[in-house]
């Protein structure tokens, strides 16, 4: 019965987590997923994983359930890694960098993996953001563009949620960025990608 009562438990979290009801076929490769993703989840700063939509779901519900989700990592999540060179993932590959004068800057690429499930065109966006744990506005728009495309992004300054004052990013500054990644050619395919890290000195590379 405890063993019964595991497996259940486990395609439950995966379906909790991929937002949806996957076909019977994908049960077993969906909780493989979700112990990979479990694991990844315990390195607390570097998260993402291959996600289904369910069908005919509203564009505006996805980005509710991913804001969601974003919020309840970024809560359990310190920074306990500065923002500096490549964060290698399964979904997609980060390398940062901070310049001389202050701009936190990054290059977003997806991997093969990512790019054999999502296809060859994508759109990226960042439905969540904070700098310290508070909520910014993100400061990154949707991208449409090729999955293979270098879907790049900087911030210097930046607004809090709610507040037309300008912020400037500092050394020491917590930074979460939670992307979400949907494919063109499957309405039912995406990934997300979260990091949080801590701002580095200027000129780290």
């Amino acid at each position: 019965m405890r063993h019964r009562r595991s497996l259940a438990c486990t395609a439950l979290s995966a379906t909790l987590l991929v937002g949806g009801v996957l076909p019977a076929h994908a049960t077993e490769r969906s909780n493989a997923t979700e112990r990979s993703n479990s694991a990844e989840q315990s390195n607390g700063a570097d998260v993402g994983e291959l996600i289904t939509i369910p069908e005919g779901e509203a564009p505006a519900t996805t980005y509710e359930r991913v804001v969601h989700r974003a919020e309840e990592i970024h809560a359990r999540t310190a920074a306990d890694k500065k923002c500096t060179g490549v964060w290698k993932h399964s979904v997609a590959n980060v390398d940062w960098d901070r310049t001389p004068a202050g701009t936190v800057r990054w290059n977003f690429k997806l991997t093969a993996r990512s790019r054999a499930k999502l296809g060859p065109a994508v759109t990226v966006s960042m439905p969540n953001a904070w700098v310290n744990n508070h909520a910014i506005n993100a400061p990154y728009g949707p991208h449409a563009r090729v999955s293979t495309y270098n879907f790049h992004g900087s911030m210097k300054k930046y607004n809090r949620k709610g507040s037309n004052k300008k912020y400037m990013i500092r050394t020491k500054n917590k930074i979460t960025f939670y992307w979400l990644i949907k494919s063109h050619s499957d309405p039912r395919a995406g990934a997300t990608r979260y990091i949080t890290c801590q701002v580095p000195a200027k000129g780290s590379g």
